[in-house]
């Protein structure tokens, strides 16, 4: 929809991870350009990166294509309004009919280009293009990606895209359950690809940092659904106990400034440094100097957070709350400690133990590290991206070849 974005990094660690293994990447976004565009490029490694954005010339263009090709326009015009009783923010006609300039648009330039392989990397309004991919470009490989979003969304547009792709991939198993009668497909069909984390770049940032070892830190956008309220009372009730505690949050939102009163209120804003978006490498800096990563989270769509993954990865002990697929990451009191997104009190007592020296901290962080290293690492998951396209394509390109013989 948007690259890059502030909030995320998955999608920037992929393409970067890609690239760096010989596939050519371009990007082609539904929405329109952010104003950090070049500097986020360029702080995550991937200047030079062709990204083409929504906007005024994109719906000119799109509407010029879509004029060229009427059937299509025509087809396509009457597919996004049958997409009705998605669960999604918005009336998904309304929005589908709105994005469809620059739908029309992206399938010009892929025309133009001829890609090997056409990946929607969310399955809700990008599977408009693959719609699209799929009538008009039907030598094309088409991957889908249905993320936590997608499940919690379920835009009706995505099934038949599914059902037609080549590769349909989701980013936990525990995604399977409910993705099987949504889509209509049977699981062996869908990969499962976890989101993985650059370690070898969050090894290198590591140098010369010592662990603090009474500092908390949380990472994540300051909504009321990340229940960062949740840290900063736990956070409180920790200071009763270690009153040299520090508590670092990282992100913005519209709950900061509610944040920041509920800590002047309760008296530890002299203890909390709110940092606001701060580069991903300061982010990860920042975990590798910290004792403790805290994620109270109850926001539905949640699955494997990567501030998890990136907190262990950095010998962090996480305190997490039970998301759907926690389990896949996070084996409570082995790698890490599962909570309940509303027990201040039980979070307060794990990182008190923590700071008192009652947890094997360093046998816990040593087998978090080791789990995501094992599981979770970018070249891994990239190099299945790379294998599933490649035997994709050969199996398409074989089916051409047999099908003009």
């Amino acid at each position: 929809m948007a690259f890059p974005e502030r909030s995320e990094t998955f999608a920037t660690n992929d393409v970067r991870a890609l690239r760096a293994r010989g596939v050519e990447v371009d990007v082609q976004c539904l929405r329109t350009r952010h104003p950090d565009n070049d500097t986020m490029l360029e702080a995550r490694g991937l200047s030079g990166l062709e990204v083409d954005h929504n906007g005024i010339g994109a719906t000119a263009r799109g509407i010029l294509a879509a004029i060229t090709r009427p059937r299509s326009a025509l087809a396509t015009l009457r597919w996004v309004l049958t997409q009705r009783g998605g669960r999604g923010p918005r009336n998904d006609v309304i929005a589908g009919l709105l994005l469809l300039p620059r739908a029309f648009d992206i399938i010009a330039i892929l025309e133009r280009r001829r890609p090997d392989v056409v990946h929607m990397f969310w399955g809700h309004y990008p599977a408009i293009v693959g719609h699209l991919v799929q009538s008009r470009l039907p030598t094309v490989v088409t991957s889908i990606s249905i993320n936590a979003y997608d499940l919690e969304w379920e835009y009706p547009g995505t099934p038949p895209v599914a059902r037609s792709a080549d590769v349909v991939r989701t980013h936990a198993h525990v995604n399977l359950e409910r993705l099987v009668p949504f889509l209509g497909i049977p699981k062996e069909r869908i990969e499962v690809i976890y989101n993985g984390i650059d370690i070898d770049r969050v090894d290198r940032l590591a140098g010369g940092i010592v662990k603090d070892p009474l500092s908390i830190v949380a990472i994540g956008r300051l909504a009321e659904s990340k229940g960062m309220a949740e840290v900063v009372s736990a956070f409180e009730r920790v200071r009763r106990t270690h009153p040299g505690a520090t508590l670092d949050v990282v992100g913005d939102g519209p709950e900061r400034r509610s944040l920041e009163d509920l800590a002047r209120r309760i008296g530890v804003a002299y203890a909390i440094r709110f940092h606001g978006h701060v580069a991903h490498d300061d982010a990860v800096r920042l975990m590798w100097r910290s004792r403790v990563v805290m994620l109270l989270s109850r926001a539905t769509g949640e699955r494997l957070p990567n501030v998890i993954k990136e907190g262990m990865a950095c010998r962090c002990v996480c305190v997490t709350t039970p998301t759907p697929g926690i389990e896949e990451l996070v084996r409570d009191g082995t790698t890490g400690f599962v909570v309940q997104a509303s027990d201040v009190e039980s979070a307060a007592a794990i990182v008190n133990d923590v700071f008192a020296g009652r947890v094997d901290v360093a046998g816990m962080t040593e087998r978090a590290s080791a789990h995501v290293r094992a599981h979770f690492d970018l070249a891994t998951t990239v190099s299945r991206y790379r294998d599933i396209w490649t035997h994709a394509v050969t199996q398409r390109t074989g089916a051409s070849s047999r099908t003009h013989s």
